[in-house]
């Protein structure tokens, strides 16, 4: 940035009944979702205190006691002995009388995590089944499972099927906060992962079975491993929610907020050593029918080979790697017009940028990113370069989010290769929500001209709702002949708000850029 300026903002607003019906920050309640009559009791049941958000204490998730088979029948023996999760309406008025009777249950094996749903509607005709589509929600009634597998109370993983088995998952960022240049739901993620469903006379029925491999969960010291889990049903004609555990209405999304998730364990448990190969081949024909002697003669069309990998070094650490990369099954962007003098930011569809997308964000607004993928690839003009390979790993170790990428780009038209390399490190600070952390990005030519950004950031809780973001940036590059500036980009920014839904909201943002 050539020229220095100072941006601040201050917004003060006061929130009153956002949410109707809600009664406010009362405990959950202890009444249940009662299952249909007739039925027998599970054999074990839940305490208390379950569904009760973001409770200090843990669960112990029930492990499956014989086979089931996900097809959406639930009419295994080992179902029954399993207890229906204690259930709440958070729509259309938190804790009201739910207006359908409603049954979750969640339980493990030593392969993976299932859930069951029993969703009784008094008018069958009126569930909702719209979309056939993978990933496309059309307002049909819906079942939700979010797996805070890290359980680090920022980030999840959400599973939704509906009456028709469709899947949906997505990645949840950023405790489900909308932030600068974040959204907080990324659709496209993909992983491995089964449901069945069925419409019945009485409502309908779901089961889900997720691997795993899939979730990447780290074990304490003790081997066991503790995730976060919110499970929810959607009646769409309704609009209302049932919700496990009982979290209430304060936040824009309070349905898929991790640091609201239940903790529970699990015992003995070890993940399947991810491996996914997905090569192509690419090959054709040119030539053209009567072509006039002008034309260009008849021959091989374009052939390329190129493979991608996917490879789990650990239960929490993954490794992608890519050779001679091919993004034509990309889905196109939506078309956007641009009236700013800033850039526009496409979201990124890539499958090899999307796992743990989240550890690499440094946003310090829209406009102002230390690291977008989506440049990757693409030349000055927009223009398509070829990937010759490269290696990005992301994952947790410990208390720390880390990730690191590799690419090196051909050259073309003249123009030199170049190898764009990110490092980023993020340590959390243990109450679930702080963390520091630092970024370094590099452009290198392969005919000199490098260019390094480098970081700082933090994330403090200063209360219940209250946060701090601080953020440094600066850039430094080289000139030629052994000359470089520091500092010819720079970034400053402190902002400070108030996450509420109801009452006070504010935030203070101050930045300086130059």
């Amino acid at each position: 940035m050539g020229t220095e300026t100072w941006r601040s903002a201050a917004i003060v607003t006061l929130l009153s009944g956002a949410v109707a019906g809600a009664p406010g920050d009362g405990a959950a309640q202890d009444g249940a979702a009662r299952g249909p009559s007739g039925r027998s009791p599970a054999s074990i049941s839940w305490p208390d205190d379950a569904a009760v958000p973001a409770a200090p204490r843990p669960l112990r998730m029930p492990r499956l006691p014989g086979p089931v088979e996900v097809d959406g029948r639930l009419d295994e023996a080992a179902w029954e002995r399993i207890p229906p999760l204690p259930l709440t309406m958070l729509w259309p008025s938190f804790q009201g009388e739910m207006t359908e009777e409603t049954e979750i249950r969640i339980a493990y094996d030593d392969e993976a995590l299932y859930a069951s749903g029993r969703f009784l509607d008094g008018d069958p005709g009126g569930v909702r089944a719209n979309s056939f589509y993978r990933d496309r929600w059309a307002g049909d009634d819906a079942f939700d499972l979010i797996v805070d597998a890290f359980n680090d109370d920022r980030t999840a993983l959400k599973f939704t099927t509906t009456p028709l088995g469709i899947l949906l998952d997505d990645e949840i960022r950023n405790d489900a906060e909308p932030g600068p240049g974040i959204e907080y739901l990324n659709p496209e993620w993909n992983a491995f992962w089964s449901a069945e469903s069925r419409i019945t006379e009485e409502g309908w029925f779901t089961e889900i079975r997720i691997p795993f491999s899939t979730l990447r969960f780290q074990p304490d010291d003790r081997g066991r491993v503790v995730m976060g889990i919110i499970a929810a049903r959607y009646i769409s004609r309704k609009s209302e929610k049932h919700i496990f555990p009982a979290i209430p209405p304060r936040w824009e999304a309070p349905d898929f907020k991790p640091s609201q998730a239940r903790d529970v364990i699990l015992e003995d448990v070890s993940s399947d050593r991810l491996v996914e190969v997905a090569p192509y081949a690419l090959a054709g024909l040119r030539g053209l029918v009567d072509a006039p002697p002008s034309a260009e003669p008849e021959g091989a069309g374009p052939r390329e080979v190129g493979l991608d990998l996917k490879y789990g070094l650990t239960s929490n650490l993954t490794l992608d790697l890519t050779a001679n990369t091919d993004f034509a099954q990309v889905e196109a962007d939506d078309q956007q017009v641009n009236l700013t003098r800033f850039n526009l930011f496409f979201p990124e569809k890539r499958d090899f940028f999307q796992e743990r997308a989240s550890v690499f964000e440094f946003n310090a607004s829209d406009e102002v990113r230390l690291f977008h993928s989506r440049r990757i690839g693409l030349g000055p003009d927009g223009e398509p370069v070829r990937i010759l390979g490269g290696a990005r790993l992301a994952g947790r170790a410990g208390l720390w989010d880390v990730g690191l990428l590799d690419i090196q780009l051909d050259g073309a038209d003249g123009r030199p290769g170049e190898n764009t390399g990110v490092a980023r490190a993020r340590r959390g600070l243990g109450d679930g929500v702080s963390y520091v952390g630092g970024m370094l990005t590099s452009r290198i030519p392969t005919e000199g001209g490098a260019r390094l950004d480098y970081g700082a950031d933090g994330l403090f809780a200063l209360g219940d709702r209250e946060l701090l973001t601080v953020q440094l940036a600066r850039s430094w590059r080289e000139e030629g002949e052994g000359a470089s500036s520091i500092g010819d980009a720079s970034l400053a920014r402190l902002f400070l708000e108030r996450r509420s839904a109801s009452g006070l909201g504010y935030y203070l943002d101050l930045a300086r850029a130059g």
